[in-house]
C-alpha cells in the first residue's frame, strides 16, 4: 500500500502557478467564483516500497462540445439573503463538483497510450475548495475508478490529489478502485515535493535512414 508520495516539485509548481493565474483570469472576466479542475496524475506506484513518485499533473481538455470536464454546482439561493459581500471564492457551504467521468476516462486512455518507460496514469488531481471536495467524494471516488478502468495497471492502487486554493494546499489520498466505495475508500498518504525526475535515467538514440526511390520513365 502506497503510503508516501513524492511529487516533482517544478513541475507541480508550474501546474499550481497555471491553475491560479487560469482562475484568476476566469474570475476577472465572468465574475465567477473560481472554476474547478480536474486532469490525470502522471508517475509511477511502488507498493512494494509503499511509495509512489509523481512526474506531471495533465489537465483533461474540454471535451468534443467544449464544455468544460468538470463544473461547480451551487445550490438556487436567494440573492436577498447573501448580504453586501456577495459570492466567496469558495462558493457555499453546500457546493458541489460536476465530472464528466466518461470524458476524463477517455482522456487517461489517450494519454496512458503514449508513456513509455513504465510511466503510468496513476490517479486523478482535482482544483477545488475544501467545501466542494468534502461534498463530491463519491462523484471523484467514481471518476477515479473510472481512469483506473480505462487506463489498468499492474496495482491496485491509485492516487487522488487536491490541491486547494483558499488556503493553498496539496493533499493526496490512496483509492483502491476495486472496492466499494464507501468513506473508507480514501486513504491519507504523506504528501511532499522534491526533486524526483533527477532519479531517472535517459535513454537517446539515433536512427539514419538512407531511402532511395526508383522512379520510371514513361
Amino acid at each position: 500500500m502506497v503510503k508516501a508520495v513524492v511529487g516533482e516539485e517544478t513541475q507541480l509548481k508550474r501546474v499550481e502557478d497555471r491553475l491560479s493565474q487560469s482562475s484568476i483570469l476566469s474570475q476577472a472576466l465572468l465574475f465567477l467564483s473560481f472554476p474547478p479542475s480536474v486532469g490525470l496524475v502522471i508517475g509511477k506506484l511502488s507498493p512494494s516500497l509503499d511509495r509512489g513518485f509523481v512526474f506531471d499533473l495533465v489537465p483533461t481538455p474540454p471535451n468534443d462540445a467544449g464544455e468544460p470536464a468538470c463544473s461547480l454546482l451551487d445550490p438556487i439561493r436567494d440573492d436577498r439573503k447573501k448580504g453586501p459581500k456577495g459570492k466567496s471564492q469558495g462558493g457555499s457551504d453546500s457546493s458541489s463538483l460536476s465530472v464528466d467521468k466518461d470524458w476524463v476516462a477517455e482522456h487517461a486512455r489517450q494519454v496512458s497510450r503514449m508513456l513509455v518507460g513504465g510511466i503510468k496514469v496513476v490517479g486523478v488531481y482535482i482544483w477545488v475548495s475544501d467545501i466542494a471536495f468534502k461534498n463530491s467524494t463519491m462523484e471523484i471516488c467514481q471518476t477515479v475508478k473510472a481512469v483506473a478502468e480505462a487506463a489498468p495497471t499492474e496495482y491496485n492502487e491509485r492516487l487522488l490529489i487536491h490541491i486547494c486554493y483558499s488556503p493553498r494546499r496539496w493533499t493526496c489520498k490512496n483509492f483502491s478502485p476495486s472496492s466499494n466505495i464507501t468513506s473508507s475508500s480514501l486513504r491519507p498518504c504523506d504528501f511532499k515535493m522534491g526533486k524526483v525526475l533527477n532519479s531517472l535515467q535517459r535513454f537517446r538514440s539515433t536512427y539514419n535512414f538512407d531511402i532511395r526511390y526508383h522512379l520510371s520513365t514513361a
